[in-house]
C-alpha cells in the first residue's frame, strides 16, 4: 500500500516540480520581455548546461525509459530539469554508506554459500538456470529442507504471525514498511510484550518514511519499556534525497531462525479487512519453515547492522530444527539501491523469457520500464498466456491513472488484464507453468524495482505453486477484464494525458 507518508512523498515531488516549472516559465517570460543581451547569454548558458547533463544521463547505466524521461524533462525545462536531476535523478549512494554496506555484506550475504548437493539435485535445466541467475545477482542460495505455505489473505498472515510468535524461545525479528495503530497492531504488540517478558530477544525495524504519519507516537518508548529493541530505518536527516528516496519496503517476521512470514502485508487494520478503505483488501504472504529461513534472517541482520553499526553474530541466529519435507526448492532473495545487479527486475525478466504456457501476476501498481515491457510482450507474442491482475478500486488516483496508461501496449499484443472488482489487490505475486512462483514485497513499478529495499521468495516444485495459481484464477473470476476495444474508446485528450504520465512515471 502507498501510505499517507508515501503519498506525501509523491505530492512533495510533484509540488516541487510545479513550482520550479513555473519559475522556469517566469524566467523565460522575463527574457522575452526584456530581451537584453545578458539575459540571452544567461539563457543559452542554461541550455549548454542542459546538454551537458543530457550527455551525463546517456552515459549512465540506467534503463532506456528512465533516460528518456529525464532527457525530455531536462531539455524541455532546463532550469528546472537540471536542478531536479541533481536532487532526484542520479540515485547516487554516498561513498561512506556504500563502504559500510560492503563491510556488512562481507559478514552476512557473502557468508552464505550455495549447497552444491542441492544445486546438483535440480534436474530441470530451465529451473537450474533461474536458480543460478538469482544466486549470482543476490548472493543468496537456493534451499531444500523447507516447507512453505501460501497465505492468500492478510487475515491468514496475521494468524500465522501470532502463532509463530507464541512458539518463540530465542529471538523474534520484525521488519515492516508501515506500522499503524489498530487491532492488528495491538494483538501483535501484546504477543511481543509477552515474549519479551519471558526473555526472548526481540528486534523490530520500521521504515521511518513509510510510517511517518501512522506509527503510534509512543511506539519506541513502549518498546523500550518492554525490553524490545526497535529502530527506525533511515531516520530523517539533512540528506532529504536519501530520506525520501531509499525506503525499506520489506515485510517479514522471523522466529528462532526456524519460521518466517513474508510478503506484501504491513501492520494495519486495512490489511486484515478490519478497516475498509478501498473495498475488499486482497493481499498475500508466504510462511516458511526450515533451512531457507536463514536467508531472511541474513537479510534482517544485514539491514540491522548497516543501520545501527552493530556487529551481530550471524551464526547464532541460525535455526537448528529442520522439517522432514520433500524436494521443494525455496530461494528468498532481496534487492535495493546498493545492488547494481538489479536482482528483482532481472529475475522477473528471466521468468517471462522462460515461460512456456502461462504466467499470472498480481500487482497494485503496473508502471513498467521498456526492458520489462518488451519481455512481457515477447512472452505474449510467443503464445504464452500472460494475465495481470490490478486493483479495481485504487488507493491513489494519480498512480492508478499511471497504471492504466500502460495497458494499451500490453492489450494490443494479447496480454489479458483484469481489475479486481471487489476492491484493492495489494499482493505482489507471480506464478508460471505450474513450476515456479514468487511471493514478496516487490511491486511492478519503478520505485520497487529501482529505489526501494525489497524482498521476494522464489519457490518451485511444491504444492504452494499450485495453491498460488488456484488463488489467482479465483481472483480473475471476480475481476473485470479490460479489453483492447475498451482501451481504444479512450478519448484523445485522455490518451495524451496517459502519454505524459508514462513519460513522467520514472520521475515519480
Amino acid at each position: 500500500m502507498r501510505s499517507s507518508s508515501d503519498h506525501f512523498q509523491s505530492m512533495f515531488r510533484f509540488l516541487i516540480n510545479v513550482v520550479l516549472i513555473l519559475l522556469q516559465l517566469t524566467i523565460i517570460g522575463l527574457i522575452i520581455l526584456q530581451f537584453s543581451e545578458d539575459a540571452v547569454y544567461a539563457y543559452w548558458l542554461i541550455e549548454g548546461l542542459a546538454i551537458f547533463v543530457v550527455l551525463n544521463i546517456v552515459y549512465r547505466k540506467k534503463t532506456a525509459a528512465y533516460k528518456i524521461s529525464w532527457i525530455i524533462f531536462v531539455l524541455a525545462v532546463p532550469a528546472v530539469g537540471i536542478v531536479l536531476y541533481f536532487i532526484w535523478g542520479r540515485q547516487r549512494v554516498p561513498r561512506k554508506s556504500k563502504k559500510r554496506w560492503d563491510e556488512v555484506n562481507q559478514r552476512t550475504f557473502l557468508k552464505l554459500e550455495q549447497n552444491q548437493a542441492v544445486f546438483d539435485s535440480i534436474n530441470d535445466k530451465g529451473i537450474k538456470k533461474q536458480v543460478e541467475l538469482v544466486y549470482r545477482l543476490s548472493d543468496l542460495p537456493v534451499w531444500q529442507n523447507t516447507r512453505t505455505e501460501y497465505l492468500k489473505l492478510g487475515e491468514e498472515m496475521h494468524r500465522a504471525n501470532l502463532e509463530a510468535i507464541k512458539t518463540a524461545e530465542k529471538f523474534i525479528f520484525l521488519e515492516y514498511f508501515i506500522v499503524t495503530a489498530g487491532k492488528m497492531y495491538d494483538e501483535l504488540m501484546a504477543a511481543l510484550y509477552e515474549k519479551a517478558a519471558a526473555g526472548v530477544e526481540i528486534r523490530m525495524m520500521v521504515d521511518e518514511m513509510g510510517s511517518l504519519s501512522t506509527l503510534p507516537k509512543d511506539f519506541y518508548k513502549s518498546c523500550a519499556a518492554h525490553h524490545i529493541r526497535s529502530i527506525p530505518y533511515n531516520p530523517l536527516s539533512p540528506s532529504l534525497f536519501k530520506f525520501i528516496s531509499f525506503r525499506d519496503h520489506r515485510k517479514m517476521t522471523i522466529v528462532d531462525g526456524r519460521v518466517a512470514i513474508t510478503g506484501g502485508i504491513n501492520i494495519g487494520d486495512e490489511y486484515i479487512n478490519e478497516k475498509v478503505r478501498f473495498g475488499h483488501w486482497k493481499d498475500m504472504a508466504l510462511r516458511l519453515e526450515g533451512d531457507a529461513v536463514f536467508s531472511l534472517t541474513t537479510m534482517f541482520i544485514n539491514m540491522w547492522d548497516y543501520s545501527t553499526g552493530a556487529v551481530s553474530p550471524l551464526d547464532a541466529f541460525k535455526g537448528t530444527v529442520t522439517p522432514e519435507v520433500g524436494n521443494e526448492l525455496v530461494m528468498p532473495f532481496c534487492d535495493g539501491p546498493m545492488n547494481t545487479r538489479n536482482p528483482a527486475v532481472n529475475t522477473y525478466m528471466t521468468l517471462f523469457a522462460n515461460a512456456r504456457d502461462y504466467i499470472y501476476i498480481t500487482t497494485p501498481y503496473l508502471i513498467l520500464d521498456t526492458d520489462l515491457t518488451n519481455c512481457i510482450l515477447l512472452a505474449a507474442r510467443s503464445g504464452v498466456d500472460v494475465r495481470i491482475i490490478t486493483p479495481g478500486i485504487p488507493d491513489k488516483k494519480l498512480v492508478y491513472a499511471t497504471t492504466r496508461a500502460f495497458y494499451g501496449d500490453l492489450l494490443a499484443e494479447g496480454v489479458r488484464i483484469y481489475e479486481y472488482s471487489p476492491g484493492f489487490v495489494h499482493g505482489k505475486v507471480l506464478v508460471s507453468d505450474d513450476q515456479v512462483a514468487i511471493v514478496g514485497s516487490i511491486n511492478m513499478d519503478y520505485r520497487s524495482l529501482t529505489w526501494n529495499y525489497e524482498c521476494g521468495t522464489w519457490v518451485s516444485g511444491s504444492q504452494t505453486v499450485l495453491d498460488i495459481k488456484a488463488d489467482l484464477l479465483d481472483c480473475i473470476k471476480v475481476s473485470r477484464e479490460v479489453c483492447y476495444s475498451d482501451w481504444e474508446k479512450t478519448t484523445f485528450m485522455k490518451k495524451v494525458g496517459q502519454s505524459v504520465l508514462r513519460i513522467m512515471a520514472p520521475l515519480m
